[in-house]
Formats: C-alpha cells, structure tokens, sequence
C-alpha cells in the first residue's frame, strides 16, 4: 500500500481516534514504514510541537469528516478477545 499524504500535507485526527486532547491540525514530518498489514504510517506534529506516529486510517484531510465504518483489521488481539469472551456468555 502506498502513502496517501506527504510530507508537509496538513491533517487531522480522524473520527473515532481516543484522545480528544490531540484534536487538531498536524503536519506530515516523515513518511514510516507500513505496518504488518500493510497500512501506512507517518510521524506527524501538531502546533504545539507535539509529535506522534500514527497510522493512515487515523488521520484524514482537515475539515474532511472520516466514516465512522472504517475498515478493521481482522488481527486486533483486544476485538478477538471481547468476541471470544462473547461468544462463551451464548
């Protein structure tokens, strides 16, 4: 998979992503390997010079809302294990 944004694109957080906190505008500062599932990542930094890496999926275009029906990766040990622990209350 290639990257969709490069560096010195501007982006955001996308839907769904857990800390409110990290709401805002990020700049690409470098391209990162994919992930073992191909998914692209990037180091991006906010205003307040934060950095973080994160993956594609997380990010979006600024003003651009992103689905909430994002695609899952079938591998996500916490989702196997709250469908494990699921199916044993059936």
């Amino acid at each position: 998979m290639t990257h969709r944004y490069r560096i010195r694109d501007r982006v955001s957080l996308a839907f769904g992503f857990h800390d409110r906190d990290a709401a805002g505008t990020y700049e690409v500062t470098a391209l990162l390997p994919t992930r073992a599932d191909g998914e692209p990542q990037y180091r991006i930094r906010g205003s307040d010079d934060r950095e973080r890496v994160i993956a594609e999926t997380q990010i979006s275009e600024p003003g651009k809302i992103q689905s909430a029906s994002r695609q899952r990766s079938p591998d996500n040990p916490i989702t196997k294990e709250l469908d494990r622990i699921r199916d044993q209350q059936k």
